[in-house]
């Protein structure tokens, strides 16, 4: 297997675990617990946890337990202070906190495809630098970041990649020529934010990603409640610098809406760090953490978007104790967060996911299009047409909008579900051998969802491929007892009963019982 995590890869077969293609050197033990942490990475697990998987229950001392963690710590290029990839969690154990952005078997591994630089000017904005002496901040600066790219996305002609691929390159240590040549963009923005009581410092250079040559750097030194006219500022002149390739004269201004109440939004990017990481109990926590925000400040529409994004995720990833009771309970905030400011395209694709997700799909569509409409730019809306399309019936049409959101977010935590949809497309199309192709692929990325091994069974039934279509039906039914085809026709979220009933019969081909218990 091979795993990538920032500017890592690890390769138990080899034992190996490389920088930027260079090899790191560990200890055996240390190259274990390595693996140990990032194999339970959904949890926290406990210091017998480790002594029974690296020392087979031999007793071990606290201070030898201590000093490989701390060696597992240094070889990924953390520390115990930062903690940014190795968390200790007081009176609990250690939990592996780093953004994995893939995973797969060693042999399928092949030299990435270069990525071809867009026709319009591109850009990726790194997380910022938190340079407090607080790591609490990281939140902030994380928000601050992220405002950033959310305001350059909305220049219609820019090429904005997502922040769950360009936030991958934290602590890396990655050349910025070769971050801009994995992503595929011209341009780079680094940053660093400090904050002290009541005034702040932001300081961003804007890098050409072939020479590494600077275009453009600034410093802006301004009180805390100035935060967003400095992203403003910011924003605008980075459009200025990045605009004469177009041949415009003029300067867009990006739409920032200002956010008054800083308490509020710093709670709510909390609420966003804990989303992103889409575990059962992360999803809770993001939850109370934006009604938290919403109750300090109602008119915060991004909390109002992520409150429902939560309730989507536990759905998606099979946490919700009803599905039926999440969409519901997730359509009110998704409605708000776009009475709030109709002009926010993140609303408008939560909106339109949650639609789809009730099987609404001319409004998802609608939504995702208003979305896209306004953000060009924004993966996951390109990910949201393109589901609904698959959903209603309409394949054929979704393949643009999937390969966008790839393009767009190379890296993103979402990617499982971005390659079982084309999966899904491909399978509608009758084409089964690229079906197989995909799901496979999704199977190798974070996170189970049991519609990737459906569409890989059902694409396997359809070429004839029992044998193999029975061994990822038995691995699903492990996770998943009720995988049944009334489960799929129940579950999933096709809309039109002709393709419902097409992938019902690749299905039925691999021998997935009818119901539950049937033979």
């Amino acid at each position: 297997m091979l795993v990538s995590f920032g500017a890592f890869g690890l390769d138990t077969d080899r034992r190996e675990l490389k920088r930027h293609g260079e090899l790191v050197p560990l200890e055996p033990q240390v190259f274990d617990l390595l693996v140990y942490l990032i194999e339970n990475r959904d949890r926290v697990v406990s210091k017998d946890d480790l002594i029974a998987a690296v020392w087979g229950g031999r007793i071990v001392s606290e201070s030898t337990l201590t000093s490989r963690i701390n060696a597992v710590r240094k070889a990924v290029g953390d520390s115990g202070g930062r903690q940014a990839v190795i968390r200790t969690i007081a009176r609990k154990g250690v939990r592996f906190v780093g953004e994995v952005f893939g995973q797969r078997d060693s042999a399928a591994v092949q030299p990435p495809t270069p990525l071809t630089l867009p026709d319009r000017p591109s850009i990726a904005v790194l997380a910022f630098s938190n340079m407090s002496d607080d790591p609490e901040q990281d939140h902030f600066v994380d928000g601050i970041t992220e405002q950033i790219i959310i305001a350059l996305s909305r220049v219609r002609w820019f090429f904005v990649i997502a922040r769950h691929s360009t936030f991958s390159y934290r602590h890396s240590g990655m050349d910025v020529k070769q971050i801009a040549r994995e992503l595929g963009v011209r341009y780079v923005l680094t940053g660093s934010v400090r904050r002290s009581d009541d005034r702040i410092r932001v300081s961003a250079q804007l890098i050409e990603g072939s020479s590494g040559n600077t275009v453009w750097a600034r410093s802006y030194d301004r009180a805390l409640s100035d935060i967003f006219a400095v992203q403003d500022e910011m924003t605008q002149t980075i459009v200025g610098a990045i605009e004469p390739e177009l041949g415009r004269a003029e300067r867009e201004r990006a739409r920032v809406k200002p956010r008054d109440n800083l308490d509020a939004w710093s709670i709510y990017q909390r609420g966003m760090f804990h989303l992103y990481r889409c575990t059962r109990e992360d999803l809770l926590e993001a939850r109370r953490l934006f009604r938290q925000a919403i109750a300090i400040d109602p008119e915060l529409g991004p909390a109002c978007s992520g409150e429902a994004e939560a309730y989507y995720y536990e759905v998606v990833y099979g946490f919700a104790k009803s599905n039926e009771e999440n969409r519901e309970k997730a359509i009110e905030p998704a409605h708000r967060a776009v009475t709030l400011d109709g002009d926010d395209a993140g609303a408008h694709c939560t909106l339109g996911r949650i639609r789809y997700l009730r099987r609404e799909y001319p409004p998802a569509i609608s939504e995702l299009e208003v979305a896209l409409e306004l953000n060009p730019s924004l993966a996951l809306a390109h990910y949201g047409l393109g589901a609904a399309l698959v959903f209603s019936g309409k394949a054929a049409q979704s393949l643009h909008h999937l390969q966008s959101a790839i393009r767009l977010s190379p890296h993103d935590p979402n990617m499982g579900s971005f390659l079982v949809r084309i999966a899904d497309a491909k399978y509608f199309a009758a084409d089964y051998e690229s079906a197989v192709a995909f799901a496979l692929k999704a199977l190798g990325k974070p996170n189970f969802q049991w519609s990737r091994y459906a569409v890989l069974i059902a694409a396997l039934g359809q070429l004839g491929r029992v044998a193999e279509g029975r061994r990822y039906l038995a691995e699903v039914t492990r996770q998943r007892p009720d995988f049944s085809i009334a489960f799929v026709r129940t579950t999933h979220l096709f809309g039109e009963p002709d393709i419902m009933a097409h992938y019902c019969e690749g299905l039925r081909r691999a021998a997935v019982p009818d119901a539950r218990g049937a033979h």
